[in-house]
């Protein structure tokens, strides 16, 4: 794109169609989407958001919602995974005897 070149892009905050006026390689509309955008890639809150606003987003972004922990049911994956974790156990148990079983047979009660 020459400086001559009139042709319009987005915005890449609010979309908007902008002419580029300082240079070719001009992202945004201006200063408000720049700062917008970066506060956005860190992670900060807009200037306005109330604290309640700010508490409410933090927990959607942890899946922390209410409806998001009503909704939240363990898949046939994870329950298949707990039953083979509940059967290994009960074979650690049962190793766990015999392994006493064995230690009582090799080394009888000193007396």
């Amino acid at each position: 794109m020459s400086l001559l070149d009139t042709s319009q892009i987005a915005c890449e905050y609010c979309r908007r169609k902008f002419v580029p006026k300082k240079r070719w390689v001009q992202k945004y509309c201006g200063s408000p989407c720049r700062v917008a955008a970066c506060n956005q890639r860190a992670g900060r809150a807009h200037p306005l958001e109330s604290q309640s606003a700010i508490k409410a987003r933090r927990r959607k972004e942890r899946g922390r919602t209410p409806t998001a922990v009503a909704t939240a049911q363990a898949s046939p994956a994870t329950e298949e995974i707990l039953a083979a974790i509940g059967q290994l156990a009960g074979r650690m148990t049962a190793i766990e005897q015999v392994q006493q079983q064995l230690l009582a047979l090799l080394l009888p009660p000193a007396t």
